[in-house]
């Protein structure tokens, strides 16, 4: 029903009908229920929206107070069964270590899954399910994960998180296999299983595949990429076992990496080149090498690797070694990210007088703070991107592996008058960079001598500099910004401008 639409304001109406009862005493009670009439119907026009609005506004709250709202009226009572997804998500408090209390909040959300997917129409598109598992439980999701495959679901997100911090493998839900021959999943996302297919895999319309905290073997890896023909993100999370990704699906064009923890000897090859965005971050406890990435277009190398044995001087050969390798395979790309770690590592190379690879990015990222220890990194790499047309400065890592002493003993220098004792040519600076951004992290937490002396050092010397945005987070930087606006620019068309 369409909403109704009064020609003039409810309210003045009232004050004018309350007015006239009180000026004729005789049709009060009469006039007095035309106005409840009025005020009823005034109050309930949200009721009037048609199923679709109503159904969308639930879709807004969480899954148990839109199942809440069917004891409003009979008009509300089915309209929860309508909504396209359900969301469960239960969290413990980080000193709930009562066995007791656990398992009874448990047996509680666990209730209200199954008495909320038993009264669902069974249309749906989503289903998500996240809380602390159990094995006793494994029936329960069984039946969940079989409802989301029978009824058709599109997207199916398992987050069933360990209730210890060391759980055994076989503690761990494993994934039905039935689930692993439903053609109807687009998106597929799941934590914390045991993901062992002991047939052929049939995600043929499977297009977001993101799995975490997971043991994988290269059999597994091959049977899902073989069996998921139109994959075109792959994100893998705290995942180990494998040694080998073979991603030769011209479909997939996004490969995330977050964390490696397997600490065996051998190398992670990454085999990819149909492959145009490719995101490596995090720490590895094992070396990577790619042996294929030709078509790649953006790339984010923002990951540390820590390796278990060796001395110490030999691990600071290994690292230059594997970044060179790897920043090699990534010259053609048109837009990179370097984050703290590999930084560090060409600090150490431009200290010994070795540069970093030649690139041909256009837009180029340094995810780190700006502090004296990755300054000769940022000296390395500018010299090394002559095309480079636009700059940005990101913090998102913090906590990537240092080299402490070593770091400490070759960049000692003062950072503030670093940049202004640089004979080198940056090619960059004086053609192509055009735009530079400052993200606000670095504002709050890299507001320095460091950062300020390679913020002057830009806008001394990019001569075709366009704009500079800086990310300006509290009134209590405003002399920061006053400090800024006070560099000199070669570039008379450069404007810095502060949100």
């Amino acid at each position: 029903m369409a909403d109704r639409n009064p020609t003039w304001d409810e309210n003045q109406a009232l004050l004018l009908a309350e007015e006239s009862c009180r000026s004729c005493p005789k049709q009060t009670m009469g006039r007095r229920k035309k106005i409840r009439r009025f005020e009823a119907a005034a109050v309930d026009r949200i009721s009037e929206c048609p199923d679709s609005v109503l159904v969308h506004i639930l879709s807004l709250l969480s899954t148990v107070d839109a199942v809440k709202t069917q004891v409003l009226s009979k008009r509300w009572r089915f309209l929860w069964t309508f909504l396209p997804s359900l969301r469960f998500r239960s969290y413990m408090s980080e000193d709930s270590d009562d066995e007791d209390f656990v398992a009874e909040m448990n047996n509680e959300f666990v209730a209200f899954v199954d008495k909320t997917l038993s009264s669902s129409n069974g249309k749906l598109k989503k289903l998500e399910v996240e809380f602390e598992y159990e094995r006793r439980l494994a029936s329960n999701v069984d039946w969940w994960t079989r409802f989301a495959a029978i009824i058709g679901v599109e997207e199916l997100r398992l987050q069933l998180r360990p209730l210890g911090i060391e759980v055994h493998d076989n503690e761990r839900y494993e994934l039905p296999q039935l689930l692993y021959g439903n053609s109807w999943f687009k998106e597929l996302h799941f934590s914390w299983c045991r993901v062992i297919p002991k047939g052929n895999v049939a995600w043929y319309f499977l297009k977001k595949l993101s799995i975490g905290d997971v043991k994988l073997s290269n059999d597994v890896i091959e049977r899902i990429l073989a069996g998921s023909p139109v994959l075109e993100t792959l994100e893998l999370h705290f995942c180990e076992g494998f040694s080998r990704l073979a991603v030769t699906n011209s479909c997939l064009k996004k490969l995330i990496l977050r964390v490696c923890l397997d600490g065996n000897d051998s190398e992670l090859e990454i085999l990819a080149p149909y492959l145009l965005s490719l995101d490596i971050s995090g720490c590895f406890w094992r070396s990577c090498r790619f042996m294929n990435v030709s078509s790649l277009v953006d790339a984010v190398f923002n990951c540390s690797f820590a390796f278990l044995e060796g001395d110490r001087a030999n691990d600071y050969e290994r690292c230059q070694n594997l970044v060179g390798g790897l920043l090699a395979s990534l010259l053609h790309v048109k837009n990179l990210t370097l984050g703290t770690w590999a930084l560090e590592v060409l600090s150490i190379m431009e200290a010994k007088g070795l540069s970093s690879p030649m690139f041909n990015c256009k837009c180029l990222t340094f995810d780190t703070e700006i502090d004296k220890y990755v300054l000769p990194g940022i000296a390395n790499v500018l010299k090394s991107t002559p095309n480079v047309e636009a700059l940005i400065m990101t913090c998102t890592f913090s906590s990537l592996r240092r080299f402490g002493f070593r770091l400490a003993e070759l960049c000692n220098y003062n950072g503030e008058h670093y940049w202004t004792s640089q004979k080198w040519n940056y090619k960059c600076l004086t053609p192509h960079l055009k735009s530079v951004s400052v993200a606000e992290r670095l504002m709050i937490y890299c507001c320095d001598s460091n950062f300020f002396s390679f913020i002057q050092f830009l806008l001394r010397n990019a001569r075709v500099l366009q704009k500079m945005v800086i990310s300006k987070p509290q009134k209590k930087y405003f002399k920061a910004a006053q400090k800024l606006l006070s560099f000199p620019r070669s570039s008379p068309d450069a404007v810095v401008i502060f949100y």
